[in-house]
């Protein structure tokens, strides 16, 4: 039997400060509640983190290496085209409660929790955003190459949708609280991808025709 190794007292910080933040925000990320969550002392806390902005750009960074290695990863071993694209839209909705996170995702609430709130967490939070956005559009439009999708699919827009429907899943299931969300997400998921099948024109709406009384 081999020992496991102990985590480092940063990554049992880390460890703890994510699932607080899950539940609680960034904001009720402080010194004094994740030092009580680790069991030190907030002197012993700012030994390894200068402030409390150091502790959640610190723990936005780890989200995005944790979440990488539950959503991204699993889903790079399907196929390429639409089947590693559906592998990766399954592992991404929901994806905190079977990460084993006690909340939801955190940096879809900081979305709404920064969307005001100028400085460094928040450009944090955008250049988070902006690398996921850069990882659907490359998957989308791999789809779209090898045939999978339309190829006068317009995949920014494609995308757009996708964090649309992602963002009011959130929303519904963690604020909400609706019973329905996953059916409703699953829904909208399988009308986004319908139209962006190949065969699927693009509908002109034609003006309509009023009749002559």
């Amino acid at each position: 039997m081999t020992n496991q190794p102990h985590p480092s007292t940063r990554e049992r910080i880390l460890e703890r400060g994510l699932a607080l933040m899950s539940q609680a925000g960034l904001a009720g990320v402080t010194l004094g509640v994740l030092a009580d969550q680790v069991g030190m002392s907030k002197s012993g806390l700012f030994a390894h983190f200068r402030s409390k902005e150091d502790v959640q750009i610190e723990l936005l960074r780890h989200t995005a290496q944790f979440a990488t290695e539950h959503v991204l990863m699993p889903a790079m071993t399907a196929p390429e085209g639409l089947p590693r694209l559906n592998a990766l839209i399954r592992n991404w909705f929901g994806w905190a409660k079977r990460a084993g996170l006690p909340g939801g995702c955190p940096v879809a609430a900081g979305l709404f929790e920064y969307d005001d709130v100028e400085g460094p967490v928040r450009a944090t939070i955008v250049e988070m955003e902006a690398t996921w956005r850069r990882t659907l559009v490359g998957l989308v439009e791999r789809a779209v190459g090898l045939g999978h999708l339309r190829r006068d699919l317009d995949v920014e827009q494609f995308v757009w949708e996708l964090f649309a429907i992602y963002l009011g899943h959130h929303a519904a299931h963690r604020f909400l609280r609706a019973t329905d969300a996953d059916a409703r997400a699953q829904t909208a998921l399988e009308a986004l991808l319908s139209r962006a099948m190949p065969g699927k024109a693009k509908r002109h709406r034609k003006p309509s025709r009023r009749r002559k009384t």
